[in-house]
């Protein structure tokens, strides 16, 4: 019995294991969403916008208000504007046209046959709604099922997941934001480069980079597994057939984000009568994200640093603590594998003799987190830290380490992550259903 009780589980029993993940990660999001409901219910909100959007005239009006208005803050008017009108201002292509497409899609087929009890507004919303929520589930089981490829360890995939669902940024999740369908193209595109399927893993980043600009950065997964770990050995021949491979693979990775600023200048660039207006235009490299950023939203080197953002560097400094802690973590415990680039380890630490978190599987993934934190501690509107991080992996493999109790730092932790996700979640859902920052 004992045999049998630690065998590698079976097909069916990983697709009961995803089944099971697929349900816990719905269930999360009907949580939140009552949660937001009646928080929204009982307490008045900050702002009064959401009436500009959603009229409230009838009582079916004020029905849908009630139900789907929670999630439809901050960045979320700008991401259902784009969908209704498209790109008409210039700061709008700070957020990218991904989600506003999907939402599109769903609302003029799936949607369409309601139009008889909800005018187009309305729709988009729901439509929004139910993107958001479905990647949100997508995200939760391929973060399963990335995370056994990698590791072959099923207990640990599965705890991992239910942290995912816990995520201390649930209720923008399941807003209409970019976060859930963002993760879940990145941990596809990760899974495809775990199973060496390089070309899928590039179509699926170059898709994530419609969404959000970070996608660019997982060409780092290909340079890291084709150039870092390249057997220097091989004839020349070989080594240059690698490094084109690289290469090419890298720019199909980009595609999606350079399509997405070729768009933008097509719209502002090619009429000759504008290109004096919009100074971003003759840059050497002519991108509308970086100039919108920056002329905008106030996004640059150190710009946030300023006594009035110390309240959301309080917020943010949870995860920066938790992040920190893991990347050090992961450091000290190998710092050779640290300083070669993971291409060697001691002897004392080879893979069979540790944990998942700390094994060379997860290296690319720290890196990443590491480079992901920089910027963000550094250039990025410090507030977004904890949603921005959604997408990383580690961040979950990390609190599900702590929970294992073997050898974690910090050993009966595990109540605090888990207060950290329940408690900054909760805060978050009230916060944000009733319009208060931060967003």
């Amino acid at each position: 019995m004992e045999t049998h009780s630690r065998r590698t589980p079976t097909t069916h029993n990983t697709v009961n294991r995803i089944g099971t993940v697929a349900y816990y990660a719905l269930i999360s999001r009907l949580v939140i969403w009552a949660l937001a409901a009646v928080s929204h219910a009982l307490i008045q909100d900050y702002d009064s916008a959401l009436e500009l959007i959603l009229p409230i005239e009838t009582i079916g009006q004020q029905l849908f208000k009630s139900i789907f208005g929670v999630f439809l803050r901050w960045d979320a008017f700008y991401f259902v504007h784009i969908t209704e009108k498209g790109y008409v201002f210039e700061q709008a292509h700070a957020f990218f046209p991904l989600v506003p497409a999907l939402t599109r899609l769903v609302a003029n087929t799936a949607l369409a046959p309601f139009s008889f009890a909800l005018d187009y507004k309305q729709q988009l919303v729901l439509a929004g709604v139910i993107v958001a929520n479905a990647s949100f589930i997508a995200a939760a089981v391929q973060l399963y099922r990335l995370t056994k490829e990698l590791f072959g360890r099923e207990p640990f995939a599965f705890l991992t997941a239910m942290l995912y669902v816990l995520t201390p940024s649930g209720i923008f999740m399941s807003a209409i934001y970019t976060e859930s369908t963002f993760a879940a193209l990145s941990f596809t595109g990760m899974l495809f480069a775990a199973r060496k399927q390089y070309l899928l893993a590039a179509i699926a980043w170059s898709i994530s980079c419609t969404a959000r600009s970070n996608g660019i950065l997982y060409a780092g997964f290909i340079i890291y597994d084709l150039v870092v770990r390249m057997d220097f050995s091989k004839p020349l021949f070989h080594k240059v057939f690698v490094l084109v491979k690289a290469g090419f693979l890298c720019l199909i990775t980009w595609t999606g984000f350079v399509a997405v600023q070729f768009y933008g200048y097509s719209l502002y660039c090619t009429d000759a009568s504008n290109i004096d207006a919009r100074p971003w235009c003759n840059a050497n490299i002519p991108l509308i994200y970086t100039f919108v950023q920056d002329f905008y939203w106030n996004v640059g080197f150190l710009r946030y640093y300023e006594v009035k953002q110390i309240p959301n560097f309080l917020m943010a400094a949870p995860m920066i603590i938790l992040s920190a802690s893991g990347i050090m973590y992961y450091v000290l415990f190998d710092s050779h594998r640290a300083i070669t680039l993971g291409r060697s380890s001691t002897p004392a630490t080879s893979d069979k003799a540790t944990l998942p978190f700390m094994s060379l599987a997860a290296f690319p993934h720290i890196v990443l987190w590491g480079v992901l934190l920089l910027s963000n501690i550094t250039t990025m509107h410090i507030q977004i830290i904890t949603r921005a991080f959604s997408c990383l992996p580690p961040v979950y493999w990390f609190a599900a380490h702590q929970f294992e109790g073997e050898e974690a730092l910090g050993g009966g932790r595990t109540k605090t992550v888990t207060t950290f996700f329940v408690m900054y979640g909760l805060i978050g859902i009230i916060l944000f259903a009733n319009f208060f920052p931060p967003a």
